[in-house]
């Protein structure tokens, strides 16, 4: 995975519930993320979120919701924007 700068994966969130909030409650759920993930600047994972392998989010996305291997997203709520295809090779050679 790569992410740019001021990423914020957030595992936690306070409940719903007025007063449970004031006397201090919160919960927890997983993030998982994937293989050959790339985040852009700015993003931020919400709880609970698993993130696919081969994703591409867009810089200032807000992950929100599970969201398929291989795509491209971006958005705020965070959508797919297109899948990854072999159209997007660029003939680079590490070699």
């Amino acid at each position: 995975m790569l992410f740019g700068p001021r990423v914020g994966i957030d595992t936690s969130n306070y409940t719903i519930n007025p007063d449970e909030r004031k006397a201090g409650a919160c919960y927890a759920k997983t993030v998982t993320i994937g293989h050959s993930v790339r985040g852009g600047g700015g993003v931020n994972i919400n709880q609970g979120v698993t993130i696919g392998d081969n994703r591409i989010i867009a810089s200032g996305s807000v992950v929100t919701k599970d969201i398929p291997a291989n795509v491209i997203v971006a958005g705020v709520p965070c959508r797919v924007i297109r899948p990854i295809t072999d159209a997007d090779h660029v003939g680079f050679n590490a070699s």
